[in-house]
């Protein structure tokens, strides 16, 4: 074998030597990755179930104010009916009442 066959050989084998403890260092930096990356999300995952639950509590919310606001609203409108329906027998009341009393000042003129 000559000398450069000699130098080939023993700086292949460095080579590898080093080239193999690189591949070590970056699959254990690999696998240390993915255990945090797991772990990153699966700490995720149980934030997204919090905000889930957190959700549909404020969805009943909602849909509880949202049913109050309609009947706080059906009350109103039937409130108003009822005043308006009040105001206006009141109303025919009064002018039954005014009208006799016209008809008698209208005839009290006359004579």
């Amino acid at each position: 074998m000559s000398i450069e066959e000699q130098i080939r050989t023993i700086a292949k084998e460095e080579l590898s030597t080093e080239l193999e403890e690189i591949e070590k260092r970056l699959k254990a930096a690999y696998k240390k990755d993915n255990i945090q990356i797991r772990e990153d999300l699966k700490v995720l995952t149980g934030k997204l179930e919090g905000f889930t639950v957190q959700m549909d509590d404020i969805v009943q919310r909602i849909e509880k104010l949202e049913e109050e606001m309609n009947n706080r609203w059906s009350l109103v409108v039937k409130l108003r009916k009822y005043t308006l329906d009040q105001l206006m027998s009141e109303y025919k009341r009064l002018t039954g009442q005014m009208r006799p009393e016209q008809e008698e000042s209208i005839e009290n003129a006359e004579t």
